[in-house]
C-alpha cells in the first residue's frame, strides 16, 4: 500500500469511525438529534483533518529528534497539539459528553503516535548514523 493510499484510508476511517462515537456519546445525555449530528459531524471532521496535520507534524519531529537520546519524545509536541486542539474545538461546540467525546481520540492518537514511531525510526531515513 503506497503511502498516499494509507493516508487516504486513515483519514475515511477516522471520519467514519469518530462520526459514529460522537453521535453515540453524546446521545447518552441528548436526544436532540441537530446537536447530535452538528457534534458528530464536528469530531469526525476535525479527526480527519487531525489525522493529516498530526502526521505530518510527527514525522517532522521524528526526523529533528532521531539523533536525540530518546527520539521517541518526539511524539509529546503532536500530541500536546491534538489533546488541546480536540478539546477546545468541543467545548467551543458546546459538545454535551465533551470528556467522552474526546478520551478516544487522545487515546488512539496516543497509541498511533508510539506504532507511527516505532515504524519510522526502523526506516532508513529515519536513522541517525554519526559522520566518521
Amino acid at each position: 500500500m503506497t503511502a498516499k493510499t494509507q493516508t487516504i484510508l486513515s483519514v475515511l476511517v477516522s471520519f467514519i469511525f469518530y462520526f459514529v462515537w460522537a453521535w453515540y456519546a453524546n446521545s447518552l445525555v441528548t436526544g436532540d438529534v441537530d446537536l447530535l449530528l452538528r457534534s458528530a459531524l464536528v469530531q469526525s471532521s476535525y479527526s480527519a483533518f487531525m489525522t493529516l496535520i498530526f502526521t505530518t507534524l510527527l514525522s517532522w519531529t521524528i526526523s529533528k529528534m532521531k539523533c536525540h537520546d530518546h527520539p521517541y519524545l518526539a511524539i509529546i509536541p503532536p500530541l500536546l497539539m491534538q489533546s488541546t486542539t480536540v478539546y477546545f474545538i468541543n467545548f467551543l461546540n458546546e459538545t454535551p459528553n465533551l470528556i467522552l467525546t474526546i478520551i478516544p481520540s487522545i487515546f488512539f492518537t496516543a497509541m498511533f503516535s508510539i506504532l507511527f514511531t516505532f515504524t519510522l525510526l526502523k526506516k532508513p531515513d529515519y536513522q541517525c548514523y554519526s559522520a566518521s
